[in-house]
Formats: structure tokens, sequence, C-alpha cells
């Protein structure tokens, strides 16, 4: 029987890591199929396989599931050992699982995967702070080298958790830290780091409506004072284009003072990561306090983008 799991980009997609990471630790034979967004077709690619048009979805013959944890479920029944075979170890995995699946969603919001990146000293709000707390505490109790004891889908379902807590220069301790470094060594986990490295990086500007789902940021604003204001929008512009998740960016102002910028995210927790930066919550303080007579921000999701270009 053929199996096919279909992700999407390594760098990126946490759920496509947590089915892939399952599977890889079966001994299960599959192949995989990496569906890119940002690239054009992406939903044609999917479109009769996932019922969702998300990622992943498994195919299993003439078998479709989708859902991270529906298919680690699913490959638990061909690799029982997927799941501890002690019956209090094996609740115990599936409690943290379910929590990984339902929780956690300052955590995902403002510490989105990067694989790549590394973004040391990274601010975390109230909420956030809480989440990677209970993670702590979640992988300072673990039974044995991983939650469970032997690899589980617990495991799975933490895996881009670990790797979150690397790029944003989260510390953990004692235990905590022994089993995040026990999982970076994973030979899967490595190779999946080694792909995401190796995923092409675009050197274009980044084209908002290359993907068909995405997010933006207008912020309206009435200049009270301009001087020094040219430099730290400048600086702004450079810093956003070097966050993870950004799209593109446009802006225009009139004589009159006001304003527009709209900024494009691939996701909800790319806006609430760049809010946080560091540099950037301090030029939104000199806003506050010099530049800005009122402004206004909307976050929307696009849901068609067209357009027309003169002798295109």
């Amino acid at each position: 029987m053929s199996r096919m799991l279909w992700i999407a980009n390594r760098n990126l997609s946490s759920w496509s890591l947590r089915a892939w990471l399952a599977l890889a630790r079966s001994g299960l034979p599959f192949e995989e199929r990496l569906v890119r967004f940002e690239e054009p077709g992406w939903k044609d690619a999917l479109a009769g396989i996932s019922p969702t048009l998300r990622v992943p979805v498994l195919q299993d013959g003439d078998l479709v599931v989708w859902d991270s944890l529906a298919i680690c479920e699913h490959v638990a029944e061909d690799a029982p050992s997927l799941w501890p075979s002690d019956r209090a170890r094996r609740s115990r995995a599936r409690a943290l699982a379910a929590e990984m699946h339902a929780g956690f969603a300052a955590l995902r919001r403002e510490l989105s995967m990067d694989v790549r990146a590394r973004h040391p000293s990274f601010p975390l709000s109230r909420e956030a702070a809480a989440d990677v707390a209970r993670i702590r505490a979640i992988f300072a109790a673990k039974e044995g080298p991983f939650l469970c004891g032997d690899f589980s889908i617990a495991d799975a379902m933490f895996a881009p958790v670990v790797f979150r807590l690397r790029t944003y220069g989260v510390a953990t301790e004692g235990a905590a830290a022994d089993y995040v470094a026990t999982m970076l060594a994973l030979p899967e986990m490595k190779a999946w780091n080694d792909a995401a490295e190796l995923e092409p990086v675009s050197t274009d500007p980044p084209d908002p409506t290359a993907a068909e789902q995405y997010w933006a940021v207008i912020f309206s604003s009435v200049l009270a004072n301009d001087e020094g204001y040219a430099e730290t929008a400048t600086a702004m512009d450079e810093l956003a284009r070097a966050q993870p998740g950004f799209r593109g960016i446009e802006s225009a102002r009139g004589t009159d003072g006001l304003g527009i910028t709209v900024s494009y995210w691939d996701s909800l927790g790319a806006i609430a990561a760049w809010k946080a930066q560091v540099d950037h919550r301090q030029a939104q303080a000199r806003g506050r306090s010099q530049f800005y007579e009122r402004y206004r921000v909307r976050v929307c999701s696009v849901e068609r983008a067209y357009g027309f270009s003169r002798g295109a």
C-alpha cells in the first residue's frame, strides 16, 4: 500500500513537521510531496487531494487523512510503537499531544516557525511567557529521554516547539535542556533542519499577491512632527523586510501629512512577532511621543488580489 504525505515548506510549516516526523520515526515506507505556498498554483495542486486545501494531508491507498494529529493516529495503527505500551504513559502522551494540538495560542502567534532564523533575546508577551513556562515544565517532567519514555506522537507534536525555542533564543535548563538537545540530535530532526536550510530563498522583492492567502496591516497616520521621521521610517522598512513571514510593503504620504502604509504577511503570528520586535516597539513609542498626531491600525485577511499594469 503506497503512502504519500503532502507537506509545505520545511522552514515554516510546523504542522507538516509533526506528521512527517511521526511517519519518519515509524519505519513505514512513504513518499512526500512538497507544496510551496509562495508559488502560484498551490491551490490547484491540492485540489482533489486535501478537502481543506491545507497540509499536511496523507494519501494511504484510496484513503485520505488530513490534520496532523489524525495522521499521527492513523500511522500508529500500523506502527503501534508510536504510542507507549504502558497504559499510564500512553494516556499521558495522548494528553500532551492533545494539549499541543489545541493550545499554546500565544506561542504560535508570536513565535512563528522559522527553522533558519535566529532572534536571540526575543521579547515575549505575558501570554507567550506563560506558554513558554508551561513548555519548560512539560519538558522538565520527561520520563526518560523523551516525554513519555521512548519516542512517541507526543514528541512529534512538540518537535516544532523545539525549533521555535532555538530560533527565538528561549533558554531551558536541566532536564528540559536535555530534552531539547535529544530532540535536535534525532537524525530525522537533523534531516528536516538540513532540508529547511537548503530551501530556496528568493532574492527578488516579495510579491504579496504570489500567495492566495495572506494578511495585511493597514497603518494610516497623520504627522504632527516630521523631524527625524524619514530616517526612522526607512529603518523600520528595512527591518520589516528582514522579519519572518514578511511579504511586501506599500506606502504613500500626502503633502497634508496623511499617510497610509500597507504591509503584507504570511500569518497573524508573523504580524504579532513584528509588533513585538524590540526595535519596532521603540519606534512605536517614539511615534506616539514625537511623530504622530493620530494613527489607526487595521489587520485584515486578503481574500482576492488582482491588478492592471499599462503596457504589461
